[in-house]
Parts: C-alpha cells; structure tokens; sequence
C-alpha cells in the first residue's frame, strides 16, 4: 500500500488488487468496494480505481458504518493487477488509524473473490515548496528543490527520512508547459547520472545513490533525524546535470517520498509528493 500526499486530511491511500484467474476470461465482472471510516462522524471517503492508465472515479452510496460502490471489468485468463485508491478526506488522530475496506468481486451470482484490507490513514506527509512548476534546468547549474515533511501525529519520528528517484525522457514537445511531460515506456532512471546534494542543517552534503542491482539502486537516501510530533521541517535538496546526460534527454521528473517509523509503532509511515517536472534546455 502506498499514499500520495495532497494536503492534510486529503491524503490519497492506495491499494493494489492482484488477481489470477486460472479459469476462463470472464467479462463485465462486478468488483464492489465497501471503505468504511476510521472513526463514527467522520466525512464519508472518496474512491477510485484503475484497470489501465487512468484513475476513475467509483461512485459511493453511504451506508452503514462507510460507504459502498461498484464498478465493473474485464478479467482475463491469468494474473492480473488492478489499483484502488481512497481519499479518506481526514488526518490520522493517532498512529494506526485506518479505514477498513472490503472487495468483492462476482459474476452474476457467483463470487469470484473476497478480500479485506485496512488502508492506513498516513501520519507523514511530503509536498515541495519551491520552485513553481514548470521549471528550466540549465545543464551544469544547480537547481534546488524544497520539500516540507509534516508529522501530523501525536507520536515522534525519531529516523524520518526522504527518498528520492530521478527519470528522465526525451519529450517531443517544446512546450515546457506541457503536461505529457515523461511518458512511462519512455522514462530512465538517471538518479546515478546527476551530481546530487542535500542540505542537512549545517551545509550541503553528497548524497548518492546505490548503483547495485538493489531494491534502492538509484534512490536518494536523506536522513534528517528526528520529526516532533504535530511538526513540519523543510528540507533541501539540490542537483546538477552534465557530461553523463544522454544529449537526448529532454525532461527530468523526480518522485519523493519520506517515511519513518514512531515511537511504539510497529509499522514504517510512508507520505509522497507529486512527481516533479523539470524541462532541460
């Protein structure tokens, strides 16, 4: 499960959905979703769900204890994933909070499958501060990046941190207002390629990322220490291009997420910021 942050008490909670058919491909199937609430009086969530490239909206019908709606698939032969997302549309009030959801998925009156899942309401969030959208990234020169982490818990994060990843592609566009900005199939980790810094307090320090074959090959690691309860510390980040830029490289988009785990907790936070563009001339 992951979480988008937006702002707080809008946080984006999302869930994959992976399924394997090992009998016949089965059309229009029904997938009903019940997300109920964290706590009684809460605002009723949001729900969308994804079967190709775009998120679609699933209309909820209150009922009791939450809310309920249905939307409807192709579910082919084999393995198959498909994602929810749900905005809970309010803020955690302790460390653990969650909102209960439950799948099922049936054709006609047959039913297919069932599942349960609690979508943890995130007690960490992360969006960037500066600069604006869209921005020019001259070749050779540094381009900063601010990013606030919020703890709207009630519980410190004694190791909070944020994590990093930078793609580029060659857009087709010179338009740096375009919002095609990296196409998936086209996009390449260039975390590696990029001469990057992050400021810790007391100066600018090298951060780089492991180049191994590992699950964080190519991710940025900053560790900022302890985040206060009911807090939020910017934190900055900067980097260069040069030399080891494919001289195609049209766009670079960077995606970070910070995550900690509190006192007493027995599970890691996770917050994301919206992926960050930035046009190379």
């Amino acid at each position: 499960m992951d979480s988008v942050s937006t702002r707080s008490g809008d946080t984006q909670l999302g869930m994959s959905l992976d399924l394997s058919n090992q009998g016949r491909p089965r059309p229009d199937v029904a997938v009903r979703v019940h997300v109920g609430l964290a706590h009684p009086g809460d605002p009723l969530p949001g729900l969308e769900h994804k079967l190709d490239e775009d998120w679609k909206k699933v209309e909820l019908t209150p009922d009791k204890g939450g809310a309920t709606g249905t939307f409807r698939m192709d579910l082919p032969q084999g393995d198959y994933l498909a994602f929810l997302r749900v905005t809970p549309h309010v803020s955690a009030k302790v460390e653990g909070d969650g909102l209960p959801v439950d799948v099922a998925m049936t054709d006609g009156s047959r039913t297919l499958a069932r599942n349960h899942e609690t979508a943890r309401l995130t007690t960490l969030s992360l969006r960037t501060m500066s600069p604006e959208e869209p921005v020019v990234l001259r070749k050779g020169r540094w381009t900063e990046v601010v990013y606030a982490v919020t703890n709207l818990s009630r519980s410190a994060y004694p190791k909070a941190q944020i994590q990093a990843e930078i793609e580029a592609c060659a857009a087709d566009s010179d338009d740096v207002y375009d919002p095609d900005a990296c196409p998936a199939p086209g996009a390449q980790s260039v975390t590696t390629a990029l001469h990057t810094q992050w400021h810790d307090g007391t100066g600018w320090k090298e951060v780089t990322a492991p180049d191994d074959g590992s699950l964080l090959a190519g991710t940025l690691t900053m560790p900022f220490g302890t985040l206060p309860a009911d807090s939020t510390r910017k934190v900055r980040f900067r980097f260069a291009g040069g030399e080891q830029l494919d001289s195609d490289v049209r766009r670079l988009t960077i995606t970070a997420r910070t995550n900690g785990e509190a006192v007493g907790a027995s599970k890691r936070s996770v917050g994301f910021a919206s992926p960050f563009t930035f046009d190379i001339r």
